[in-house]
């Protein structure tokens, strides 16, 4: 999962806590004790780009619709440090005329259900009990309370969403398959797709000067921003990148022959049979040539590559490499 939170989260973070602030936070306030900035606040240090952070919130709030209030205490003279913020209820409360249905809260505590999983903060959570109270008691929901979740082991994940959200530059540290050593990207992050289990970056290569996309499983170092933003890719833009990946899958097709009543089988959700007969034939469309290596080592036994030939070599080499390193 996302190990750092998100501007969505961190927004809603800030919302819950200037409205559950009766007297308002300062700055220092905001920054040392609400999640999403907490987190990274240097304690008698250099703050600078948290607060930088902070007043990029503060406009992104302000063109949402949410209504601050900035009060100077007159003991503080003119330290805005000292600014007290806040968000008053009453213009904040929910539009008398909008009713919820139990459903539309059931699908509301789905979503929150989703985002729990990400470690939903306390203050936060007492967002979503407010929303929870506007139900209306009735009884025989016909939705089921599981709720999905969005997974990814990869470190990246949530500073690439970050700098996506933000439009800010940033380079890595990228390994290919077919590569010893990795090299350096410098990218403008326009969306993060999942495709095939694996999450991919879409974004424009500086370098290059094109469109490139980049799985996050491949990309070895921390996600440095170079300090500039870029304007944000067209819909005519991603909309061409997702075309590309959908028929370059679409052309990518491995044939195999499994082994029926194995675990291959199952995997491939082959039909069962109740004896052992011939191998069963089986296609498959993947993405990337290399991983699809990676997941079939698992079924070696049990499946014959027929085509194409590469993914054949692939595993015998990711094969033989484990071979050396056990056994010299």
């Amino acid at each position: 999962m996302p190990e750092k939170i998100d501007q969505s989260e961190r927004l809603f973070n800030l919302t819950c806590a200037l409205l559950y602030s009766s007297a308002g936070l300062t700055k220092q306030e905001i920054l040392s004790r609400v999640q999403g900035y907490k987190e990274d606040y240097d304690w008698g240090g250099d703050n600078a780009s948290l607060e930088r952070l902070f007043e990029r919130d503060k406009a992104n709030l302000t063109a949402m619709g949410v209504h601050w209030i900035v009060e100077n205490p007159v003991w503080a003279m003119e330290d805005n440090q000292e600014f007290r913020y806040r968000i008053l209820n009453e213009v904040f409360n929910w539009p008398k005329s909008v009713k919820l249905t139990s459903r539309q809260v059931a699908l509301l505590n789905l979503a929150a259900e989703v985002w729990s999983r990400t470690s939903l903060s306390a203050v936060a959570s007492q967002g979503i009990m407010r929303i929870r109270a506007l139900a209306p008691a009735e009884p025989g929901l016909d939705i089921l309370g599981i709720a999905p979740s969005i997974r990814t082991h990869s470190a990246s994940f949530a500073p690439l969403t970050e700098a996506l959200e933000q439009h800010e530059v940033v380079e890595f540290q990228y390994r290919k398959a077919t590569e010893d050593q990795a090299t350096k990207r410098t990218v403008r992050p326009w969306a993060l797709e999942q495709i095939d289990g694996q999450w991919l970056l879409l974004c424009w290569d500086e370098v290059r000067k094109e469109p490139r996309n980049f799985l996050l499983k491949r990309i070895t170092s921390t996600i440095k921003r170079v300090g500039r933003q870029f304007e944000a890719p067209s819909k005519a833009q991603l909309t061409a990148m997702q075309l590309d990946l959908a028929e370059h899958t679409k052309r990518q097709v491995a044939d195999l022959r499994v082994k029926p009543n194995t675990m291959a089988s199952f995997h491939f959700g082959l039909p069962e049979r109740s004896a052992v007969g011939e191998p069963q034939e089986h296609s498959i469309r993947y993405m990337d040539l290399h991983l699809l290596a990676e997941d079939l080592l698992e079924y070696a036994l049990d499946i014959e590559v027929l085509r194409p030939k590469e993914l054949r070599e692939a595993m015998v080499s990711a094969l033989e490499k484990v071979a050396s390193q056990h056994y010299g």
